[in-house]
């Protein structure tokens, strides 16, 4: 019983120095972009080089 329990302690701690260990890589600062400006002079003369862009 008392092995049990000690291999019980070390999966549970190796676990969670596992999951810590994969937060720390996971967590990713996402920088959020600003909405685009329709009325912008530079969406609008963009625009044409998008609508074309499909026509191969």
């Amino acid at each position: 019983m008392k092995l049990i329990s000690i291999t019980l302690s070390i999966s549970v701690l190796a676990l969670y120095a596992y999951t810590k260990r994969c937060q720390r890589y996971a967590s990713v600062q996402d920088a959020i972009d600003p909405p685009i400006d329709y009325e912008s002079d530079k969406y609008k003369e963009s625009e044409t080089w998008f609508s074309g862009v499909g026509r191969h």
